[in-house]
């Protein structure tokens, strides 16, 4: 911390930015210098704050949230809240930038063990992975799902999801999700096309035009494989692990807890959805279901019984790059591979794709740390999320020109609950 206060200052006196003026001013806090020294920074930066209309809706949030950053740190608790509100009236759905100024303003009150509770009604929508049986189409029942389904996302603060769009239970939670105004993030194990010949037509013709509506009005749509081809059900499975670890990167980038949403059959044992229950099960986070009713229930399942998914691993060194001959088929292999201070480690799930990801993500060239492709880093945030930190590292480009979205693994803060 105070490693940190002495080069915010130093930028700030280079730069009179209060960016860095309020960095230098709440790390001395932190470092417990003198309150003199912290109240002399913060009168600075509220000196240096700009005042113009000519500016853009983020630069006025930012301009406020420090200001409310500032009467904090003076301990004027009523007025800061009072600003902050301003700030985020100027830029309301900049969650991003919401949790970043929350986790600041959390750091400032713990450090004084000051209630923050206050700080709740501030904080960003939730994110959410949704799953569930599919069906046959029937209209008045889906709409009564539609209905539970708007009320839980209400009552829940849902404003990002995450999950696939088959018929029956993913296109009637993604309907409402878009009716409520969620942000829909879709992710298929497949291609688009493939994905609709083997997961919604099948179950009846008006639920392709619903799939269609779905899809052009989603924030993103993602295939585990690009391909045409029949997907068997260990790639539906990591369809939906991605899926589920994806909303998860998501909390943690907003400070918010993730939850799942299922419509789901209890007396039906091992369907995929039973799986997606038990995976997030697994990682003890919130979950909300919503029974199926009984003229849904299809034939029982089969059982699923995934064999292991095997990782493609890809070494390379500073001076010579190379890979593997074998595939590894347990995570664990990968994560305890020692890392020297010029070795990197690049990891992708065995995949149609990998290999061109797994190049542009070793191009990045960060020495002495183990990279991961998204589907990977999402997997990891699901399944190991008590050990490990996954942490954004920006994007490569690819061969094809495609920008490929890549991260760093890190051990779990010694903080957080296993």
């Amino acid at each position: 911390a105070q490693d940190a206060a002495h080069k915010y200052e130093m930028a700030f006196q280079d730069t009179n930015g209060y960016y860095s003026g309020i960095n230098a001013a709440t790390m001395a806090l932190m470092a417990d210098m003198p309150s003199d020294m912290i109240i002399e920074r913060v009168h600075r930066v509220l000196e240096q704050l700009p005042v113009s209309d000519d500016l853009s809706s983020e630069e006025r949030y930012f301009i406020q949230a420090t200001r409310a950053e500032c009467f904090l740190l003076l301990g004027e608790r009523s007025k800061a809240e009072d600003i902050l509100k301003q700030a985020i009236a100027f830029d309301p759905l900049n969650y991003s930038a919401h949790a970043s100024t929350l986790k600041q303003f959390r750091l400032i009150l713990e450090k004084r063990r000051q209630d923050q509770h206050w700080l709740f009604t501030h904080q960003p929508p939730r994110p959410l992975h949704y799953a569930g049986h599919i069906w046959k189409h029937s209209n008045q029942a889906t709409n009564d799902f539609a209905l539970q389904i708007s009320d839980m996302i209400q009552q829940h603060d849902i404003g990002f999801a995450y999950g696939a769009l088959a018929a029956g239970a993913d296109i009637v939670i993604a309907e409402a999700l878009l009716l409520e105004g969620a942000e829909l993030n879709l992710f298929l194990p497949s291609s688009i096309d493939s994905f609709i010949k083997d997961s919604v037509r099948p179950f009846g013709d008006a639920w392709v035009p619903r799939f269609k509506a779905c899809l052009a009005k989603a924030h993103s749509c993602k295939s585990l494989a690009d391909t045409d081809e029949g997907v068997n059900l260990d790639q539906n499975i990591l369809s939906a692990r991605v899926a589920m670890g994806q909303a998860i990167l998501r909390s943690e980038q907003l400070d918010v807890s993730a939850c799942q949403l299922l419509i789901r059959d209890q007396s039906r044992h091992g369907s995929l959805t039973t799986h997606h229950y038990e995976d997030w099960t697994a990682a003890n986070l919130e979950q909300l279901s919503v029974d199926l009713a009984e003229e849904f229930k299809l034939q029982k399942a089969r059982a699923i019984n995934p064999q292991d998914i095997h990782v493609h691993l890809s070494r390379s060194t500073t001076t010579a790059p190379q890979k593997y001959p074998s595939f590894i088929s347990a995570i664990s292999d990968v994560f305890d591979s020692p890392i020297d201070s010029e070795t990197m480690l690049g990891v992708h799930f065995d995949i149609p794709g990998a290999e061109t990801e797994l190049e542009a993500i070793m191009s990045k060239r960060l020495e002495g740390t183990v990279l991961l492709s998204e589907v990977m880093a999402s997997y990891i945030a699901l399944k190991y999320r008590s050990d490990y930190k996954v942490v954004y590292a920006g994007t490569a480009i690819d061969k094809d020109g495609k920008h490929v979205r890549c991260y760093t693994l890190q051990p779990a803060p010694e903080s957080q609950p296993k």
